[in-house]
């Protein structure tokens, strides 16, 4: 588990580092990419956690915690990306709707990182009942802005 958890924060540095070149993505398929992968860490940790939540992983403080951690970080990076003109073209389930309502969709995703931000601190409380609690409120941001600014 620790050489996985390395390679994830590694992947997190350099995800991050490429944040910093937003204004480089060079064609909207380079932010199409940028945004599944992070949407794919997302999913995993979230998943992570669920299984917990759900009883079907021993509950672990540490483990969860650190999994709130990088949600946490992968869920500040990914906004930008989702501005780049046409990159809700192609093989994306980008909906064209967040290029229309850039100002909604930065309500739902700074509803998103609250959540997730709430999250990370029931983690570090060890309340498991806490963190429980709050998995379901990311869980609501999630499909709050998945079911409008998602492709079905």
């Amino acid at each position: 588990m620790k050489i996985s958890l390395k390679a994830v924060i590694c992947g997190v540095a350099l995800v991050a580092m490429g944040s910093l070149a937003f204004a480089g993505f060079a064609k909207p398929e380079d932010a199409i990419r940028y945004r599944q992968a992070v949407m794919t860490v997302i999913g995993q940790h979230f998943g992570l956690i669920a299984a917990v939540v759900k009883g079907q992983s021993p509950y672990s403080k540490d483990e969860v915690e650190r999994n709130a951690a990088v949600l946490r970080t992968m869920s500040e990076l990914s906004w930008e990306a989702v501005m780049v003109p046409g990159s809700d073209k192609g093989d994306t389930t980008l909906s064209d709707r967040a290029m229309k309502e850039p100002d909604k969709f930065m309500v739902a995703a700074q509803q998103f990182e609250s959540a997730v931000q709430k999250l990370e601190q029931s983690a570090k409380s060890g309340d498991l009942e806490a963190v429980k609690a709050q998995f379901g409120e990311v869980a609501k941001s999630c499909k709050a802005c998945h079911s409008t600014y998602r492709k079905n």
